[in-house]
């Protein structure tokens, strides 16, 4: 990855020995919040659920970096996610370490989401949460925010973002998760042309998606999409992923 970027950081502090930067575009999130029609502790509680479930996901792609030997220079949280930054050590992390790597981020928070999940539908946050929480995609946060149930509306709004978002990220999208994790497959397989591969196949994802959702109504995720694939394939002549060695 490349350098951390340090001097637009609006908090700054450590956990589990990795420092954390919020970048200043994360206060954007209020932005995109403010027409939903919630109340200020709900919208804050939204908030704070984005926040917490985005730098455990970047946690997860922290830990398994140190773990599989690599250094991490830090973690910056963004309107729209997170990055890890990280270098290597003694040991390549290509093949299937580099796989893993990008797949632990969503695979920690499906973990809690899922956890959590399953927590509320056995009563551990009341009859209400039961109630609240039907799956992990369909959350009645709007009626949890009108009868005063924050903390479900909190559990709720993190198990959304964490399981709806995490599944997101591994479609192999350029820019997310999913698509480092088919660019490192496609080059343990293919060499350095899976890079390129890759990043066709996500464009084509991108393309699909974007289509998907603007027929639904979603006109930033498909803009996003768009971007997102258009950016990785423009990048091609700048890999990220350097081909396993013979």
């Amino acid at each position: 990855m490349p350098a951390l970027p340090t001097t637009l950081a609006v908090v700054r502090f450590r956990l589990f020995g990795f420092p954390v930067h919020i970048h200043f575009t994360f206060l954007l999130v209020l932005v995109i919040l403010f027409d939903t029609g919630l109340g200020v502790v709900a919208t804050a509680l939204w908030v704070l659920a984005i926040l917490l479930s985005v730098v455990l996901h970047e946690l997860g792609h922290a830990a398994t970096v140190r773990r599989l030997g690599g250094h991490v220079e830090g973690i910056t949280i963004y309107a729209l996610g997170g990055a890890t930054y990280w270098r290597e050590l003694d040991i390549p992390l290509g093949g299937w370490r580099l796989f893993t790597i990008a797949a632990s981020g969503s695979g920690v928070g499906l973990f809690a989401g899922l956890g959590l999940f399953w927590y509320a539908r056995l009563g551990g946050l009341g009859r209400f949460g039961e109630l609240a929480i039907e799956s992990p995609w369909r959350i009645h946060l709007a009626a949890a925010d009108r009868y005063g149930e924050y903390l479900v509306f909190f559990v709720g709004a993190f198990i959304w973002v964490s399981v709806v978002w995490g599944l997101v990220n591994w479609l192999p999208i350029g820019g997310l998760d999913g698509s480092k994790m088919l660019r490192a497959v496609l080059i343990r397989m293919l060499g350095p042309r899976g890079d390129l591969h890759s990043r066709i196949i996500g464009m084509v994802v991108g393309a699909a998606a974007a289509v998907w959702a603007w027929q639904r109504g979603l006109v930033l995720a498909a803009v996003l999409a768009v971007v997102f694939a258009g950016a990785d394939l423009v990048a091609y002549r700048r890999p990220i992923i350097r081909p396993p060695s013979p």
